[in-house]
């Protein structure tokens, strides 16, 4: 329960809510590109941390409260009434301090449907420019702001099993899976920097906050805006002991809290579905059917074998290859250290209805446990066998869900039904998946590296069975977005095409939960796309 005494109240000219992966970077290019005064409230703490920055700490960060908001779905019905895990960033960076740092830009048939529900601003010729702006790969562009690390030379040598087992089944070998041409298979890229985990906080906030007119306060959760004539006035913040703060915003306030925390926060704000408001006793201030709805996430699994090849289980399983792994890291920023456990995969098309991939593939040269211990907060912990786990998601789910609330209470969570398998069409996918799983375990380049199945044996299962597994062990991939989209549609979009929230006149959006749809895979890039370009929209919006 939030305490009633209020602080002192601040005045700032721009209020940004959120300093992630969106946040960062609106912070960083409006203070650099204007003279206005601008807060950043993030609701976690700093990302100097060696479970952040070393990039295999990430097993760490997985359960960890301290920077994870750890939150549950509701249970979801067409997957046995199962209750997920929903992992997000609470910590400068948001959720790419905590992921497994692979980039990729989508498909150009991803934003053929943004650019339809839109604008060309949001078509691929136009994406394309700002990734290559932000990448520091365009001929004019000032300086690399992201650093996308090509470490296929440090990858397990199974690796080329897959690869080869791929080409074995039609699929080719993609040097470049954020080319034009990206559907195949081969490595993943990450987000690290002379093997350092690098996020749009250190390319864009942290030299920005070098700046005097840029300022952040860290453990800092936002609770309500107030509303007044339709314009946000003040932004209320609890920040240590819970303590009630409240600053003014002259010009006005940007959201980029997230696909989850931005949806919450604008119900908390009277900002919503009538009924949802209404149920939780919070006074309606614009009634928005589509706020907190569209919410999309791609559902996967990992299918497990015990391997005759050398894995990471054993280097990381065990203090001596810890040891040795953590010495080269040390010295020369290099090793299973400084890499993702996600090193192969990629986009194919698998009996697809469409003429785009359906299904992206992971290939990790790892099989852990979560191990439970009532003292400690939950670990990732690699099995003491060597193995590697192959795995599918379909690319672009019809299934949709919802953000709503739980209570008017601001510190309560959020509820979230991500209505996976809704949408029979989905099952579709999930039975190519499926299909392209035993094809690729099935050729000789993976089958003589493999031992046993850890998991279930697919040859000896009926279709219906092998649907039941799904259902039983599929689990949310973190993409959650699309809950308060951004097009041309007011019946549709709570945002307009210049990032300005319909329901206000003085906030903006700027993160995951503006998608149209989600894009074929991992999402982080894309939210950095879109909030370089809400960046520059908004900055020519306070220009006028």
């Amino acid at each position: 329960m939030v305490r009633k005494r209020i602080r002192a109240i601040l005045e700032f000219d721009l209020v940004i809510v959120g300093a992630g992966s969106a946040g960062s970077i609106v912070a960083g290019r409006l203070a650099e590109r204007t003279d206005l005064r601008i807060l950043v409230l993030e609701a976690g703490g700093s990302d100097f941390r060696p479970d952040i920055k070393v990039p295999i700490g990430y097993g760490m960060s997985f359960f960890n409260p301290d920077v994870n908001w750890c939150y549950s779905s509701l249970p979801q019905k067409a997957l046995n009434s199962r209750t997920l895990y929903v992992p997000r960033g609470k910590v400068i960076g948001g959720s790419a301090s905590i992921n497994a740092m692979v980039y990729l830009r989508g498909l150009k048939n991803d934003f053929d449907d943004w650019e339809s529900f839109s604008s060309s601003n949001f078509g691929w010729d136009s994406v394309t420019s700002t990734y290559n702006e932000i990448e520091g790969i365009r001929k004019n562009s000032k300086k690399k702001r992201m650093h996308v690390s090509d470490v296929s030379s440090q990858h397990q040598a199974m690796i080329k099993n897959f690869i080869k087992a791929s080409a074995g089944i039609g699929f080719n070998y993609t040097l470049d899976l954020n080319s034009d041409i990206s559907e195949g298979v081969g490595h993943y890229p990450l987000s690290t920097k002379n093997g350092v985990r690098w996020t749009s906080a250190d390319g864009f906030l942290r030299p920005a906050l070098k700046m005097p007119n840029l300022t952040i306060f860290k453990n800092s959760q936002v609770t309500k805006l107030n509303i007044i004539n339709g314009k946000v006035t003040e932004v209320d913040f609890i920040k240590g002991n819970q303590v009630l703060n409240k600053v003014k915003a002259r010009v006005g306030v940007i959201l980029t809290a997230g696909a989850i925390n931005t949806p919450q926060l604008l119900m908390l704000s009277g900002i919503g579905p009538k009924k949802v408001l209404t149920d939780v006793g919070i006074d309606v201030v614009t009634e928005d059917k589509n706020i907190g709805q569209n919410l999309q996430d791609h559902l996967g699994i990992d299918y497990l074998y015990e391997t005759n090849s050398v894995s990471l289980n054993k280097i990381l399983g065990r203090w001596k290859g810890r040891l040795s792994s953590m010495l080269k890291y040390l010295f020369n920023r290099a090793g299973p250290f400084s890499l993702s456990v996600n090193q192969g995969g990629g986009f194919v098309n698998w009996k697809s209805k469409t003429e785009s991939a359906n299904i992206q593939l992971y290939f990790n040269p790892l099989t852990y446990s979560i191990k439970h211990n009532p003292k400690k907060r939950e670990l990732l912990k690699p099995d003491a066998f060597d193995g590697f786990a192959i795995g599918f998601q379909p690319c672009r789910p019809m299934s949709r869900g919802e953000v709503t609330l739980a209570s008017s209470e601001p510190l309560r969570p959020p509820l979230i039904n991500m209505n996976f398998l809704n949408d029979e069409t989905d099952l579709y996918d999930v039975k190519c998946g499926i299909e392209c799983m035993e094809a690729l375990l099935n050729n000789e380049e993976l089958s003589s590296i493999t031992v046993k199945e850890k998991s279930v044996n697919l040859g000896k299962q009926s279709l219906e069975e092998k649907l039941e597994d799904f259902r039983n062990r599929s689990v949310s991939i973190y993409h959650l977005c699309g809950t308060c989209r951004l097009g041309s549609d007011a019946s549709k979009a709570p945002v307009s095409n210049d990032f300005k929230l319909r329901a206000l006149s003085n906030v903006w959006i700027g993160d995951a939960s503006l998608f149209p749809n989600v894009t074929s895979g991992n999402i982080n890039a894309p939210v950095m796309m879109l909030a370089s370009k809400a960046a520059d929209s908004i900055c020519h919006q306070l220009s006028k």
